[in-house]
């Protein structure tokens, strides 16, 4: 995978940094990039800030995108960045902006200088075919990259310095911020070029290719045409000529989608159970981060599986996890009967030292629920991951370029066509198991025993099923006197059974006995396409809906609800919906969350006391 290549980018270009004065004076030495595996090494290393915990291992998604109508971050003191910014009360001197912002103008400087050196090494003219085709390859990477890096700088912070050289001694590094629609003019049009010099191949590693760099300038075409907050007026604001974006991405859009590269995986569980065993799905996962220790411990790595993304989990069977992304009860709700995505996405349990789910349904539980998809029980148990994960962040997905089309026809057609329906319809049809055998199951209870000790102690086995998959139950209660089993409750109702699985109760302690439960199969659906003739309105409301339900905790929410303006609509729908729930659910984003603010960071305070040209964003 790329990230065991990155290792060798890192002992050229990050080991040979910690020894010089300044960072990328190595780089621009006039040794550098004296054959063409030092030019490859090189662009493995603007790949290698990606996986940084203050860009995709940590901050973007489990600070940056929570605290919205999906979830929100657990705890709520003011000492920690990851609590602190997700619960809108970050400060320009926090460290976690700083780090992000530092990390991609690094990434951002490694870029300039492939993109500088390259061009100057002999045998970018004179080598062999091969070899010029390598480098090229080469320098369309990095351009893609310089690109993305810029977007996401201007998610994040909107206007912001724009630099094309590499950094060196002697450089002006006080400049002013540059219109984000002047950035997204050059790296638009740098991100197509580079699309266009990629390979067309299926990757076999992590490394873009033609058809994800289109598919990414798709998505960037849709964030430049949708709303942001403008430093000049402080209101939320899209261009005027929003429709050209739109266009654009429409035009990759459909390029792509000619090429017949990319399919769903007929399992919607089964993609992250892969991406928790590190198989790559190319088909699937269109753009990814590559994870990897290189250093052989557990400092490094990515957070995802161990810190957030998985349910709150005891040492034991499986290594701990602590679950920092709490789901809201009103997201859960908000599945219908049948979306195999909720039971999967959310989890209503933890996982106990024995490897047991238990179920949390009572009194004010449903507030410490998680966001499961990583779960550590899908993971290989390597040693190396009993903290820190190897587990690759995916930036794009196959069925987030689905609904971008049904977003983008919906637009430019002034309401849904025939594309537009069967792009959403695809992502509900795997969604709801409507072209895979079985359904889910439902448990019912037929005999309560006696003589349990504890609900903890009894476990639930669901056996057989015709390849039916993941359905878990567990006890709630114990019922006084008899010590009988008094309440259970489904955890996952489960995908694919053809026929009706047997349960097994025991106990972990030996004690108990005389339970009994049944299994039954849930109807399946026949259907889940959407209802036909919706307005324009309507159809995009529903494609926003299909996005939180499809990529629920993949870091992509908050900033859809920016790029809609809808961010502070959705956190107060939220906190009426919660509020109805329980009048003291918590639910912190609603009362922090302040308009013509929130929408953009703060520049850090360390930018703006090196750089007075910088200035500072709205509120801040």
């Amino acid at each position: 995978m790329l990230g065991s290549l990155v290792f060798g980018a890192l002992v050229i270009v990050s080991c040979k940094k910690a020894v010089e004065t300044e960072p990328y004076s190595y780089f621009t030495s006039s040794n550098f990039f004296a054959n063409q595996a030092e030019a490859y090494s090189a662009t493995l290393g603007v790949y290698d800030v990606m996986s940084s915990q203050a860009l995709y291992g940590f901050n973007i998604p489990l600070i940056y995108d929570n605290d919205t109508d999906l979830g929100q971050t657990e705890g709520v003191d003011l000492s920690t960045d990851f609590r602190v910014i997700a619960h809108y009360n970050g400060t320009p001197e926090r460290a976690a902006f700083l780090n992000t912002w530092s990390t991609f103008y690094s990434g951002i400087d490694r870029a300039n200088v492939v993109l500088s050196r390259i061009p100057q090494m002999g045998i970018y003219n004179s080598g062999t075919q091969a070899q010029k085709d390598a480098l090229n390859r080469n320098l369309a990477e990095a351009k893609f990259l310089r690109a993305f890096y810029y977007s996401e700088l201007i998610h994040y912070w909107g206007d912001v310095p724009f630099k094309l050289t590499p950094s060196q001694t002697g450089d002006d590094f006080k400049l002013p911020r540059t219109n984000r629609y002047e950035i997204y003019k050059v790296i638009l049009k740098e991100m197509e070029e580079a699309a266009n010099a990629l390979p067309t191949a299926v990757p076999t590693d992590e490394r873009i290719n033609k058809w994800a760099a289109k598919a990414m300038l798709a998505r960037i075409a849709l964030y430049a045409g949708g709303y942001s907050l403008s430093p000049i007026t402080k209101q939320m604001e899209r261009p005027a000529n929003y429709k050209e974006y739109y266009t654009l991405a429409k035009q990759q859009i459909d390029e792509v989608m000619a090429q017949n590269v990319y399919k769903l995986n007929p399992s919607y569980a089964q993609v992250f159970k892969n991406q928790c065993q590190s198989i790559l799905e190319p088909t699937e996962n269109i753009f990814q981060v590559a994870f990897y220790n290189t250093d052989n411990n557990t400092t490094s790595g990515n957070s995802l599986g161990g810190i957030f993304g998985t349910p709150s989990t005891a040492l034991g069977v499986y290594f701990a996890a602590n679950g920092r992304t709490l789901a809201v009860r009103p997201f859960y709700d908000s599945f219908a009967a049948g979306d195999t995505r909720r039971d999967f996405s959310i989890a209503n349990y933890t996982i106990d030292a024995a490897g047991n789910k238990q179920p949390q349904v009572l009194a004010r539980a449903d507030e410490t629920w998680r966001a499961a998809k990583w779960s550590r029980e899908y993971q290989k148990q390597d040693l190396i991951e009993r903290g820190t994960t190897r587990i690759n962040f995916v930036v794009m997905r196959y069925s987030d370029l689905l609904l971008m089309r049904a977003e983008v026809e919906n637009e430019l057609n002034n309401g849904p066509n025939a594309l537009a329906y069967d792009a959403i319809n695809q992502v509900r049809r795997r969604a709801f198991g409507i072209d895979v055998p079985g359904s889910g199951i439902s448990v019912n209870l037929t005999t309560p025993g006696s003589g349990y000790t504890s609900n903890l102690t009894i476990k639930f086995q669901v056996n057989g099923g015709g390849g039916g998959t993941d359905a878990a139950v567990g006890a709630v209660a114990i019922v006084t006197g008899t010590k009988g089993i008094g309440t259970i409750a489904m955890m996952n109702a489960g995908t694919g059974y053809t026929t009706v699985p047997t349960i097994a109760i025991t106990t972990t302690d030996g004690k108990g006995t005389g339970a009994t439960a049944v299994a039954t199969l849930l109807p399946k659906a026949t259907t889940a396409d959407l209802p036909t003739g919706l307005s324009k309105d309507n159809f995009l409301k529903a494609v926003q809906q299909e996005r939180a339900w499809e990529l629920s905790y993949e870091g992509l929410r908050k900033t859809d609800l920016i790029r809609w303006n809808i961010l502070k609509q959705t956190i107060d729908d939220t906190n009426t919906k919660v509020k109805a729930i329980r009048s003291n659910y918590n639910y912190t984003a609603a009362a922090n969350f302040v308009t013509g603010k929130h929408e953009l960071f703060p520049i850090p305070l360390s930018e703006i006391d090196v750089n007075k040209n910088i200035g500072q964003n709205p509120g801040y």
